[in-house]
């Protein structure tokens, strides 16, 4: 399977997760297609938008910021990122994310299951 960037419908959105502003965010794929992944997808933050901070209590996550520059957020710390950062949230954490710059943050977002038997669990 391969699906281009080119041609992901993106979707319109508005203060994703209790954050503010617009965005846009289109699926590569979802639940079923890949064992253990819930969803894949590409998200374009506009500038001074923003993902609220949320609890991921069941669930792992990922996200890799493919342009832009902004503020990532894992359990309230706040740090900066930028193109090829990538910033993993394990089960049982709180994460978020902010374009605080001029540009637009466009990022790549991989959410799977947990799994409570993985060693690298914590």
């Amino acid at each position: 399977m391969i699906r281009r960037c080119s041609d992901l419908p993106m979707e319109p959105k508005m203060a994703i997760r209790g954050g503010s502003g617009p965005a846009q965010s289109g699926d590569y794929f979802g639940m079923g297609a890949m064992d253990g992944v819930l969803g894949a997808g590409r998200t374009v933050l506009e500038p001074g938008s923003s993902i609220g901070e949320h609890p991921h209590p069941n669930t792992d996550e990922l996200y890799l910021i493919m342009e832009g520059h902004g503020t990532g957020i894992l359990d309230g710390e706040r740090f900066p990122v930028g193109p090829g950062d990538l910033f993993i949230l394990k089960a049982g954490h709180t994460h978020g994310l902010v374009n605080d710059s001029g540009e637009r943050l466009v990022f790549f977002g991989l959410l799977t299951r947990q799994d409570p038997a993985s060693p690298l669990r914590k």
